[in-house]
């Protein structure tokens, strides 16, 4: 147990993913900021009565809060691609892996600690700069800001992202693993990840994320009660696909070479 705390403390200690992490914490920072800023509800926070701020609260929380934009989505899957190639390709170019798998620790096991840790870094550097956004541009109103938030309004936001950002990285790890080197693995990530968003693909993400988001918003928003179906509408492509990804990949991982 030891040995895999200390290999997992010094993946996410590695000094490149930081710098890759803090990179996308600002761009994903910039973006979910620009979004936050153009909605419209952003525009009639003052003056604001405590009664007006709940009631719009209430009713357009759809307006106030920015879904899985195209500018996010592709900081998002550069950090995850950048994050899985070096976490997964890196080591072997630069012949490291030489002395992490002469560790007593199972392939299988080193592979799921490398998973983690881009799943965490990615998770951090995209779901903190949409609260942080969100927050700052609806600081003026802490009524509407807490009335939007609430009633388990953030917490069902959080999943949305969260599934966005299982998918990236099981995408982009798989990748990783059958990619010959690094090149190859950024260039094969990127791609796979990217597609969807060029020939527009709505049951991928980000638009079937975006979709579902809206659609969840809105209900919330009008008292609809549908809100089990928009999570739904992506469990396919967010949790089911990525999970087959995943155990796929510490298949493939037992099978790897170290060179």
């Amino acid at each position: 147990m030891g040995t895999v705390r200390t290999q997992l403390e010094w993946e996410l200690n590695d000094p490149l993913k930081l710098v890759v992490f803090l990179f996308g914490f600002l761009l994903a920072g910039l973006a979910f900021l620009k979004d936050a800023l153009s909605m419209g509800a952003t525009g009639m926070l003052s003056p604001f009565s405590q009664g007006s701020a709940v009631h719009y609260a209430k009713t357009i929380p759809r307006l106030a809060l920015p879904v899985l934009s195209q500018e996010a989505y592709s900081v998002l899957i550069f950090v995850a691609v950048m994050l899985s190639t070096l976490s997964v390709r890196g080591e072997i170019d630069s012949l490291a892996a030489l002395t992490v798998y002469s560790l007593p620790i199972r392939k299988w096991k080193l592979f799921l600690i490398k998973f983690v840790s881009v799943l965490v870094l990615t998770a951090l550097s995209f779901v903190i700069p949409y609260f942080l956004a969100v927050g700052y541009v609806l600081s003026g109103s802490p009524s509407l800001l807490a009335g939007i938030l609430g009633d388990g309004v953030w917490s069902n936001v959080l999943t949305f992202f969260l599934i966005a950002v299982f998918y990236t990285v099981s995408v982009s790890i798989f990748i990783a693993l059958l990619s010959p080197n690094s090149f190859a693995s950024i260039l094969g990530g990127l791609s796979v990840l990217y597609v969807p968003v060029i020939l527009g693909i709505s049951s991928l993400p980000p638009f079937s994320i975006s979709a579902a988001m809206s659609s969840y918003l809105s209900s919330v928003a009008y008292g609809m009660g549908h809100t089990v179906a928009a999570h739904g509408n992506v469990a396919g492509v967010g949790f089911f696909l990525p999970s087959t990804l995943l155990a796929a990949s510490v298949i493939l991982s037992e099978r790897r070479d170290a060179r």
